[in-house]
């Protein structure tokens, strides 16, 4: 997946987590926080997002593991909670969207033909092979997406708009019995002239 869709994404991953999970909408920075979260596992590619804004740590990790190597693991995704829980007391870190945007991505990467290395450090690679990255089909997926997480927030927001939805609605169904009914009047009224005839 591209980096846009990843943030997508993660993104609607977090708001269905928190419908799900939570049973509560999300807040827009916890959607924002696992949208970020979405792009981590590339710190082991340099030309990443994350990899070009900390060289540092992507250059070395890139070096001993490779791109979609041990950061596109369970194993990885299990240090990451185990951190998260442990340093939460003095960091208060919002564990759910880091830990949801991380998961999500390996998600993501799983449906290319690439696949990920979920077992790692068996090298085997999973993939559902359901499309190629940067293909028509992701395209979709990312419109998607983001649809999705719009629905939500529009929902969140008690349904903006609601107040002169409903009377277009009303006025719309109006119209539609009304030219059903002349419709099947006028339908009689052939029906008869035929008979007649």
């Amino acid at each position: 997946m591209m980096a846009s869709t990843h943030i997508a994404f993660a993104s609607l991953m977090m708001v269905a987590c928190s419908v799900a999970i939570l049973q509560r909408m999300p807040q827009v920075h916890e959607v924002a926080i696992a949208g970020a979260a979405g792009l981590l596992p590339d710190l082991d590619h340099p030309k990443s997002t994350f990899g070009r804004i900390v060289p540092y740590i992507s250059t070395p990790i890139a070096a001993v593991f490779g791109h979609r190597g041990f950061t596109h693991s369970l194993l990885m995704v299990a240090v990451i909670i185990w951190l998260l829980l442990t340093q939460r007391e003095q960091q208060n870190w919002p564990v759910l969207p880091l830990v949801v945007g991380y998961f999500s991505h390996i998600i993501g990467d799983m449906l290319t033909p690439s696949g990920v290395p979920l077992l790692w450090p068996i090298r085997q690679k999973f993939s559902l092979n359901l499309f190629k990255a940067d293909g028509a089909i992701e395209r979709v997926i990312y419109r998607a997406c983001w649809l999705g997480v719009g629905y939500f927030l529009w929902v969140a927001m008690q349904r903006p708009g609601d107040a002169w939805i409903q009377p277009l609605q009303a006025s719309l169904q109006s119209w539609l019995w009304q030219a059903i009914n002349h419709s099947r009047v006028m339908l009689v009224q052939l029906v008869q002239t035929l008979a007649a005839a």
